[in-house]
């Protein structure tokens, strides 16, 4: 198992930081206040990664109907969304379509469910939730039959499923200052920049934002496979046929016996 913890000089980070932003917040000495880090701003995927923890901390301006959002978003790109069929007695790809750059992964979490912090509406012009995530066809791509919110309903299960897309409402203020939430990072996401960004509503209304980053990479032996597949893809497929067939007549080899 592999996961990230908050070491005791990271701890101690954080704990001056909130001592800080409650003392700095209290004073009176700024207004309209929203600060906010992560534990870890890197991530390395190595042979034996099995997801990450991260925690999220900082401070807001709080007053009574005031909530927190917490995007954090994963590189784009294309999905392929497959419906399936039974033909014969037999369940096949009948129909599928491939999205635009979409998010490989997205996370929401908020104080409060969002449709109690902000309007349909609002939510929609901000593109916050998983039903305000743009569901786009490539050029060429089609979806015939039946309504497209099925299908983006399918997506979103699917990538539920898979622990890449969620939405919760886990954000925890403490004395109307401090606020915290955990991101947790699957095995199977992407390599690559995510973006973090924080929004501060005041009654309904976005009141300040602020944005933060993690980089995602590939370290180690799978760092340099996955560098070679893109660097050298024919020579990556060869060898990717060469090694199956090796490893099958192997196989072959020792049940033989």
């Amino acid at each position: 198992m592999f996961s990230l913890f908050i070491t005791p000089l990271r701890k101690l980070a954080a704990i001056v930081l909130f001592g800080y932003a409650a003392s700095f917040a209290t004073a009176g000495m700024a207004q309209d206040v929203l600060v906010a880090d992560l534990n870890e701003k890197e991530v390395a995927i190595t042979t034996d990664f099995n997801g990450a923890d991260l925690l999220l901390f900082g401070t807001i301006d709080h007053e009574l109907n005031d909530d927190v959002v917490i995007i954090v978003e994963g590189p784009p790109k294309h999905i392929a969304i497959r419906q399936k069929s039974r033909v014969s007695g037999i369940w096949i790809n009948t129909e599928s379509a491939t999205l635009d750059i979409v998010p490989s992964f997205y996370q929401i979490s908020s104080t409060r469910p969002l449709n109690v912090i902000a309007s349909t509406k609002t939510l929609k012009e901000l593109g916050l939730g998983l039903n305000n995530i743009p569901f786009d066809l490539v050029d060429g791509s089609s979806i015939s039959g039946e309504d497209p919110e099925v299908w983006k309903a399918a997506l979103i299960r699917n990538m539920k499923n898979q622990g890449l897309w969620n939405e919760n409402s886990d954000i925890k203020v403490r004395k109307k200052i401090l606020f915290r939430s955990n991101i947790h990072l699957p095995a199977n996401i992407l390599p690559g920049e995510y973006h973090v960004r924080i929004l501060h509503f005041r009654s309904g209304a976005l009141f300040n934002e602020t944005y933060s980053l993690i980089n995602v990479q590939k370290k180690g032996l799978s760092a340099e496979i996955y560098q070679f597949a893109h660097n050298y893809p024919p020579a990556y497929g060869i060898f990717a046929i060469m090694f199956a067939v090796f490893m099958g007549w192997g196989a072959a080899r020792v049940f033989r016996r």
